[in-house]
């Protein structure tokens, strides 16, 4: 398991059940696929720049905040 699998939950929505990082409880393996406990295969991908699993993905669009220079 490397460094990136154990720092990044599968999946960035905290409202996901997917919110998990390898190594945690009820977790087994690493990689860009999970199997739920029904037998449901779910990927993930980057969606604008964070790793979402895809039915988040396709639902959930993080924002990002971008800080404007208020001139005087």
């Amino acid at each position: 398991m490397n460094g990136f699998e154990k720092d990044y939950p599968f999946c960035s929505n905290p409202d996901c059940r997917l919110f998990v990082r390898a190594g945690d409880p009820g977790v087994m393996g690493t990689g860009n696929w999970a199997q739920l406990p029904d037998g449901q295969i779910v990927g993930r991908s980057l969606y604008n720049g964070a790793y979402l699993c895809d039915p988040c993905g396709h639902q959930w669009r993080p924002v990002l905040a971008v800080e404007l220079g208020m001139t005087g």
